[in-house]
C-alpha cells in the first residue's frame, strides 16, 4: 500500500510539473531536473495521465464498493433489531409477577383487631392491581417503541436503494409513526386511570391505618410511594 500510494504521488508530481512547463515557456535558470521533464515525449506524459484516470477510478470503485457494504451492514442490523423487536411483542415479556399475598402486607397487629383484615384486603388488593397493570403497561410500551424505531429505521436503509422506494416508503412511515402517536395516547389515557385508582387504594390503606395503626400514613409513606410510582410510569418520550 505504501508504494502504490508513494508512487501515485510521485506520478501525479510529474505530471502536473509536466504540463506546468507545457503550458508556460521556460526560463533560462531553469534547472536540469525541469528541463528533463520538458523533454519527455507526449506518449510518456499520456501514459502518466491515463494512469492517473485509472488509479481514480479505482478509488471512485472502492468508495462506492465501501458504500454499499455500509448500507448493506446498515440494513442487516437495522433488520436484526426489527426482527428482535418483533420477538418481543410476541414472546409475552409482559407478564409481570405481582404475585404478593395481601395478607403479607397487613400489620401484624391485625390478628388481635376485629375488622381489621376486612379493612385493608380490598385496599391491597386494589394496589396490588394497579401495580400489576402499570408495569404490564409500560413493559408493552417500551416493546413496541422498541419495535417502531426499529421498523422505521429499517425502512429508512431500505428506502435508500431506490427513489421510488423512498417515495414509497414515505407514505407508510407517516402511517407508521401516525400509529405510534395514537398507541402513546391510549397509554397516557390508561396511564392517568391507573394512576388515579392507585390512589384511591392507598388512601383507603390510609383510612385503615388510621383506624388500626399509623396516623397520617398517607402524608409520612403513601404520598413518597404514589409519587414515586408516577414517575416511574409517566411517559416521557
Amino acid at each position: 500500500m505504501k508504494k502504490f500510494v508513494k508512487y501515485f504521488l510521485f506520478s501525479n508530481i510529474f505530471l502536473v510539473a509536466a504540463m506546468v512547463v507545457k503550458a508556460q515557456p521556460m526560463s533560462e535558470s531553469a534547472s536540469g531536473t525541469i528541463g528533463a521533464i520538458q523533454q519527455m515525449g507526449e506518449d510518456e506524459i499520456t501514459r502518466i495521465q491515463n494512469d492517473a484516470q485509472h488509479r481514480s477510478n479505482i478509488t471512485n470503485t472502492i468508495t462506492e464498493g465501501i458504500g454499499h457494504m455500509n448500507t448493506a451492514l446498515s440494513i442487516f442490523d437495522s433488520a436484526k433489531e426489527l426482527y428482535e423487536a418483533s420477538n418481543a411483542l410476541d414472546n409475552n415479556e409482559c407478564v409481570p409477577d405481582f404475585s404478593t399475598d395481601a395478607q403479607s402486607m397487613m400489620p401484624s397487629s391485625c390478628d388481635d383487631k376485629p375488622g381489621c383484615r376486612d379493612c385493608y384486603q380490598s385496599s391491597i388488593s386494589r394496589m396490588t392491581t394497579v401495580r400489576r397493570s402499570l408495569a404490564r403497561l409500560s413493559c408493552i410500551r417500551m416493546n413496541t417503541k422498541k419495535f417502531t424505531d426499529a421498523a422505521v429505521a429499517f425502512g429508512d436503509n431500505v428506502a435508500g436503494l431506490h427513489a421510488i422506494t423512498g417515495l414509497a416508503w414515505q407514505y407508510q412511515r407517516r402511517g407508521i409513526m401516525a400509529a405510534m402517536e395514537k398507541f402513546n395516547k391510549s397509554y397516557d389515557k390508561k396511564y392517568t386511570e391507573l394512576i388515579q385508582s392507585l390512589q384511591i387504594a392507598l388512601q383507603g390503606i390510609n383510612q385503615c391505618e388510621a383506624k388500626f395503626g399509623m396516623q397520617d400514613w398517607y402524608q409520612r409513606f403513601g404520598f413518597i410511594y404514589f409519587e414515586m410510582m408516577k414517575e416511574k410510569y409517566k411517559r416521557t418520550d
